[in-house]
């Protein structure tokens, strides 16, 4: 019985490859104006880049606290990034590192 339970905790060995190497986190940033989404979001890519890396986690939030209850960092966010040209891909986390409320970011090399 103990060899299967072992065996259950087994993480893929492959899992380590696709985490982020870096993550902002917009919770107890205040309310943000787009300009303040757009120049926090920029700060954080530049030394991402700087430092080399390709694959970060943006948490936003799924917006539940928005004065209508919709999100807005998210969505603005996410077509923000897919303007930039140092921008490969843009998609939704994973669940497991926040799924709604997280945007992940594959950054050319």
């Amino acid at each position: 019985m103990g060899k299967n339970k072992d065996r259950l905790k087994k993480k893929n060995k492959y899992d380590n490859l696709s985490k982020p190497q870096a993550e902002f986190d917009f919770h107890d940033k205040g309310i943000l104006a787009p300009h303040h989404v757009k120049k926090l979001a920029d700060e954080f890519l530049e030394s991402c880049e700087r430092r080399g890396l390709t694959k970060i986690l943006f948490i936003t939030g799924k917006g539940l606290h928005s004065k209508n209850g919709m999100p807005v960092i998210k969505p603005f966010l996410r077509k923000y990034l897919l303007s930039l040209p140092n921008v490969a891909r843009v998609y939704e986390g994973r669940s497991d590192r926040g799924g709604e409320g997280t945007l992940e970011v594959i950054l050319n090399s």
